[in-house]
């Protein structure tokens, strides 16, 4: 509509303007021209503008709608997050809960589980100290019964049944060999004794109480006795049918010599008299006396390639038929020995010095507060052995720590000698007593080798009342007369004994070298029958041979 008017009077215009002049309205009707185009295009852009506008308008009622739905939605969606929601709510306190109830069911079953394997632990243990106590009662009852095999091994040879005693003494030592028990238990030891060779004597043909005995260095089986009725023989022990015999090669007999001491050195034997002479002679008797300043002579010390001759206020050095270095005392010795190259000096008053290699003598403080009669020094252990006056027997260790007290003889101890680890004393109680120090139950807690290399030892471990009686007692031999020398044989393992008596027996100290011999001779099993007799049906049958 309002275009049209505006086409009426622009036609009303230019009309007129027509009447006014042709120039003017030529320039007139140009310009109402340009205008009327000008007004034509903007009412097209207009009209585009419109329908634009229009346009725009429906698609925002459409976005509008669209918006309503998607508010809509949204409401709904919000609605149903609101329900989400509390639902998550409700089942996480449901979880929660149920979470508390898993943990408080995880704790008790935690709980039970450790309960459970406490209770496993102890019926392990309970199990384990069942099959100890059993243990412990399976080994006391075959310790037990070695003890009785050994009296049954001895009584059994009396009665003549010698197959059936060497059974009995085996299976004595390998029950206690097997069963940590001491197979020095005295009459298991003496049945091995009886099994094997016995224990060979030989009487010294002039009957003289036997002072000392020396190894043959080299020579199993051999050694030189000396006596104090001026006897020197020379001892051989040999197989024969009947056992080990003792024969003898007399080299010396002459009653002015009191021989107190022997050694055998390059060759040659060397006989200690108490007056003075010392007797050097070879293995044939050839003989040479060579006489000493004073008399009361009683020890000769090797001491490395030396000699020490010793009297009683006195010291010297042998060699080349002379005695050098001489050394007055001025108190009387008890005994002697060498200790790896220094001169252990006992004094009868109980006091004690060193000597060393050059003469030099020092005062210390006594090893053991006794007066010592008796030494002997280990070179492989470094153990120095002191028998006392009243028998008690001390090792010492090379800290000169007492590692334990053998409460051996009745009386006065005169000889030691040791055979790594077996110690043998003699005494003037008739005695010889014979120790393994490995199977001694120390008071310490250490064993023999522990206690040889221990300087200090602190609290005491194990209770004396503690230590089973069959681990105090040594084996012990009684004979006819005071045994006055014990000495080891070259073997390592056979031990001389001389007695007052003028006998001389050659004895066996390991245990289990004569178990071995033993086995190699048996000549067949127990029975079943002996067996159940004299093992008893507690221990399964099993044999030896």
């Amino acid at each position: 509509m309002y275009a049209l008017t505006a086409l009426a009077v622009l036609a009303g215009a230019v009309a007129i303007a027509y009447h006014a002049g042709s120039k003017r309205s030529q320039t007139e009707l140009a310009t109402l021209q340009e205008e009327v185009d000008r007004l034509v295009a903007a009412e097209k852009d207009a009209a585009i503008v419109k329908r634009v506008s229009q346009q725009m308008e429906d698609i925002a009622y459409q976005q509008k709608a669209i918006s309503d739905q998607q508010r809509d939605r949204a409401e709904e969606q919000s609605i149903l997050a609101t329900r989400s929601a509390a639902r998550a709510e409700m089942e996480s306190r449901a979880a929660r809960a149920a979470e508390s109830k898993a943990n408080a069911a995880a704790e008790v079953a935690e709980r039970e589980r450790a309960n459970a394997e406490r209770q496993q632990e102890i019926a392990l243990e309970q199990r384990d100290e069942a099959n100890h106590a059993k243990n412990v009662a399976d080994t006391l009852n075959r310790r037990t019964q070695a003890r009785s095999l050994a009296v049954s091994s001895q009584v059994r040879r009396e009665a003549g049944e010698p197959e059936v005693a060497d059974l009995l003494a085996y299976a004595s030592w390998y029950f206690l060999k097997n069963n940590r028990g001491n197979e020095y238990y005295a009459d298991t030891f003496k049945s091995l004794v009886q099994a094997t060779d016995g224990m060979p004597r030989y009487k010294l043909r002039e009957g003289g109480a036997v002072n000392a005995i020396a190894r043959v260095p080299g020579r199993n089986g051999q050694c030189v006795a000396v006596s104090n009725y001026g006897e020197v023989e020379w001892l051989s022990a040999g197989s024969t049918d009947a056992g080990i015999r003792i024969t003898s090669k007399p080299l010396l007999f002459n009653t002015a010599y009191d021989f107190r001491d022997v050694t055998v050195r390059d060759g040659k034997i060397l006989a200690l008299s108490h007056n003075g002479p010392l007797c050097v002679l070879d293995f044939q008797g050839k003989l040479e006396v060579v006489d000493l300043p004073e008399d009361d002579y009683f020890k000769l010390v090797p001491s490395g390639n030396r000699l020490l001759v010793a009297a009683r206020q006195s010291l010297g050095w042998y060699a080349d038929g002379a005695l050098t270095g001489r050394v007055t005392l001025d108190k009387p010795l008890s005994t002697l020995v060498d200790r790896g190259g220094t001169i252990c000096l006992f004094y009868a008053d109980g006091s004690y010095a060193e000597m060393d290699a050059a003469g030099r003598i020092t005062a210390k403080a006594p090893l053991v507060n006794y007066v010592v009669t008796a030494a002997c020094f280990d070179p492989s252990t470094e153990c120095l052995l002191l028998g006392v006056k009243d028998g008690t027997v001390y090792p010492v260790n090379k800290y000169n720590r007492v590692m334990e007290t053998l409460a051996a003889h009745k009386s006065r101890c005169v000889s030691i000698t040791m055979l790594d680890p077996v110690v043998v004393t003699g005494g003037y109680d008739k005695s010889v007593y014979i120790w393994n120090m490995d199977n001694l139950l120390y008071e310490s807690g250490l064993d023999f080798r522990g206690e040889l290399e221990t300087e200090h030892v602190g609290k005491r471990v194990v209770n004396s009342s503690e230590i089973p009686t069959e681990w105090l007692v040594p084996v012990d031999y009684s004979f006819d007369g005071w045994t006055l020398a014990v000495c080891g044989d070259a073997d390592g393992k056979s031990v001389w004994i001389g007695t007052s008596a003028g006998n001389v027996m050659l004895l066996n100290s390991s245990a289990d070298d004569m178990a071995k011999r033993l086995q190699r001779g048996l000549k067949r099993n127990l029975t079943q029958q002996e067996w159940t007799r004299y093992v008893g049906v507690s221990i399964p049958y099993m044999t030896f041979k």
